[in-house]
């Protein structure tokens, strides 16, 4: 009997230490809480036990606590051999820029490095254009007086898809020129991560070059004329790289005087001549819808600073992720 009454005594003292050690669990779990300090925010368990060296979420935001419960703020940190950005804010940050602007954060919390090889280099591209367009060619009389007073201030550049592939490509113009003549053209590779230059010219080159572009985002076109009497058309087809010929029509004159017409190397009459040259200038479509800013260094750093698009996010981070 005494044996039994001792059990019955036992059972109620073991189930009040369980009580009490859920309590204090659940008060323990219950009793997050941050702390502002000394201009920093702290994460504790409890008033006396920080958070140390873990994620947090807290208000849908991703947070995470280093030593003696300090929130991390504006740091990469590592966990599953990938680095992730905490904001100023704290909070684990997602496409976008860095506070110091020097990396783009993309959506899964790491650095989207495609997209900063991207800006790299069309930086590095515009100022080397810079650079060519302010050298000092030997240049004849005429061109020199021509040439008194241009430089690279008076071009523009444009950062425009090309060719349909989602990356934004470089085209820069002479903008003294009423047909927006161009002086040089840039495409950019995603397997290489560096940009083509597909054409290049000068303000005295005897080549004047346009970009027309066929309707819905059609194939763009390339017409090189030389004076009147050369037409050189090339085409840049979707997701290529590179400009391909396609018709050149030009004349020239015999020992006699007669004009000789020129169809791709081919002799044609008159008539064909100038009726297919009227067919194709028709059928290449109109002016690029692109728009043109001055090409100096604080221009170039603001355009291609900007917020990338959703589009081109994806497209930068599935290089990242191939």
């Amino acid at each position: 009997m005494i044996g039994l009454k001792s059990k019955i005594l036992l059972l109620p003292a073991f189930f009040a230490v369980l009580l009490v050690l859920f309590i204090s669990a659940t008060m323990k779990a219950e009793a997050y809480n941050w702390l502002y300090k000394d201009g920093k925010w702290y994460y504790y368990y409890m008033y006396d036990e920080p958070v140390e060296n873990e994620w947090i979420t807290d208000g849908g935001n991703d947070y995470y606590i280093g030593s003696q419960g300090l929130m991390t703020t504006d740091s990469w940190v590592k966990d599953d051999d990938k680095n992730y950005y905490l904001g100023a804010d704290g909070t684990k940050k997602k496409n976008t820029y860095t506070v110091s602007g020097d990396k783009f954060v993309g959506p899964d919390g790491t650095e989207l490095k495609s997209f900063g090889k991207w800006r790299d280099e069309a930086k590095s591209s515009l100022k080397r254009i810079i650079t060519e367009l302010n050298k000092k060619n030997t240049v004849s009389s005429e061109q020199k007086q021509y040439l008194t007073g241009l430089n690279a201030s008076n071009a523009a550049f444009s950062l425009y898809d090309l060719n349909n592939d989602g990356y934004k490509d470089i085209v820069v113009i002479n903008r003294e020129s009423d047909n927006y003549q161009v002086l040089d053209i840039q495409i950019w590779n995603p397997e290489d991560e560096k940009y083509l230059a597909v054409m290049e010219l000068d303000f005295t080159s005897d080549e004047i070059a346009i970009l027309k572009r066929e309707a819905n985002y059609g194939d763009v076109w390339l017409v090189i004329s030389r004076d009147i009497n050369d037409f050189d058309f090339q085409t840049l087809r979707n997701e290529d790289y590179y400009f391909q010929d396609v018709e050149h029509y030009n004349f020239g004159y015999n020992e006699y005087g007669d004009v000789i017409y020129y169809i791709n190397g081919m002799k044609a009459s008159a008539s064909e001549w100038n009726s297919g040259l009227m067919y194709r200038r028709s059928s290449i479509g109109s002016e690029l819808m692109a728009t043109y800013h001055d090409l100096n260094d604080t221009i170039i750093n603001e355009q291609v600073d900007k917020y990338p698009t959703d589009e081109e996010i994806a497209l930068f981070f599935e290089k990242d992720n191939e």
